[in-house]
């Protein structure tokens, strides 16, 4: 695995022309032997991490949950990779895109500690859940619980596949503010039934940020003969975790958000047993029915962004999974600390305990709706956020990225103390 400082050392000299430095002191004084809780709060160095990525000037981003920015290695990386095949056309399609597919498989399946033949490379979660909800051989009457805060499009797909096959959605009203873990548990396994085929769960539930105990209610299910599958779009590169912490059967995510990889790459990863047994999403017969790759059926698409996916995953470990998971918090926290007393406001994120919350937060200020809190921080301020007006969570979305700075975080305190007084 690549250091910080080799990291850093390689970034300068690549002659891809991005320097991480101002000058040499900074790497001379530069000491990655920090303890990690001084790496979190060293400004000087997230400084020169805000470096790598072009940051907009003319406002505030706290917006990167919909799909981060990628750091201007991995773009330069990326556009290099998209010129060439543009160049090479239908020779790089015929002669080496089975090689560069492949080099992605094994360099994710590495980082998830998976095995390769039961990742498939998608382009994004929803296309990786409906390979799962219109594949399953549902049988009329089976039943599938899902929680009140899952994505939207997974939610339709459940929806789809309940209209055409007849099976049944049963919905675990999870707290915003559990009480303890047990709480959100109970949530799911108390639904649990003989008719049960699938729980599906959201490991880092996008409203809110709220961290869901997924090890614990997958071993629950399966010692009830329930198949698990997780959306992990946003546990990905957030959180420090790979595939066995999960103990699920199916999981699902994008690489465009907190791996900061190009758009279009996401991945279906699946235990072998349960691969022949699914239908893919497009017709394939190319592969054998218990070959991953059956899922990849796609038609043509843009290889290079696959590519990319080993260049993201270099950046992403030399700065760290823990190191980043704990800054990502701290940003959190840093902000909602500062404004969790103010007169109206309603913080709806769990911030209180680690293992529940990560860079996401959400927050709602009474006498304003989400979309009058999010126009307000936009045209007032110019800190551009995102609405959420959801049956079970009203506020505004909240997520700061490693490239976002303290500065920006005191403005966004500024603002809410104004609009909250």
């Amino acid at each position: 695995m690549i250091n910080r400082r080799t990291f850093i050392h390689n970034t300068v000299v690549s002659g891809i022309g991005i320097s991480l430095l101002e000058n040499n002191s900074w790497l001379e004084n530069y000491n990655p032997a920090l303890p990690l809780e001084q790496m979190v709060t060293n400004e000087k160095y997230w400084k020169k991490i805000r470096s790598l990525f072009h940051v907009p000037d003319n406002f505030i981003n706290l917006e990167n949950g919909y799909f981060s920015p990628q750091p201007r290695t991995t773009l330069a990386f990326h556009q290099q990779k998209e010129n060439y095949i543009n160049t090479n056309t239908s020779w790089f399609m015929r002669k080496e895109q089975e090689q560069a597919i492949e080099g992605a498989r094994s360099s994710l399946a590495a980082f998830l500690n998976c095995p390769i033949e039961e990742l498939a490379l998608t382009r994004n979660t929803t296309e990786s859940m409906n390979i799962i909800t219109s594949g399953l051989n549902w049988v009329k009457g089976d039943e599938v619980i899902i929680g009140n805060q899952d994505y939207g499009s997974v939610v339709s797909a459940f929806h789809q596949a309940a209209k055409r096959f007849g099976i049944i959605i049963r919905v675990a009203e999870i707290p915003l503010h559990p009480l303890n873990p047990e709480e959100t548990v109970t949530a799911y396994t108390k639904l649990f039934s003989s008719r049960t085929r699938l729980v599906h769960l959201t490991h880092l539930i996008n409203l809110t940020g709220q961290v869901v105990p997924v090890a614990v209610i997958s071993a629950l299910a399966h010692q009830a003969g329930i198949m698990v599958s997780v959306d992990a779009a946003h546990s990905i590169a957030q959180l420090k975790f790979t595939i066995p912490d999960l103990d699920a059967d199916m999981v699902a995510a994008s690489l465009h958000k907190w791996l900061c990889n190009p758009l279009g790459a996401g991945f279906l990863w699946m235990k072998k047993a349960y691969i022949k047994s699914i239908y893919p999403l497009h017709a394939e017969e190319e592969f054998a029915e218990d070959n991953i790759r059956k899922f990849e059926h796609q038609g043509t698409r843009p290889i290079q962004t696959l590519e990319t996916i080993a260049e993201s995953i270099k950046f992403h470990h030399a700065i760290g999974s823990e190191l980043k998971e704990k800054r990502l918090r701290y940003l959190m926290r840093y902000w909602v600390l500062k404004v969790k007393d103010l007169p109206r406001v309603k913080i709806n994120t769990p911030f209180e305990y680690d293992e529940r919350c990560g860079a996401i937060a959400n927050i709602g200020i009474h006498g304003f709706t989400p979309g009058q809190l999010a126009d307000k921080l936009w045209n007032d301020y110019k800190i551009f956020t995102v609405a959420i007006d959801h049956p079970a969570v009203k506020g505004v979305r909240i997520t700061p990225h490693i490239y976002n700075n303290i500065q920006e975080l005191d403005k966004l305190v500024a603002a809410l103390k104004i609009i909250s007084g």
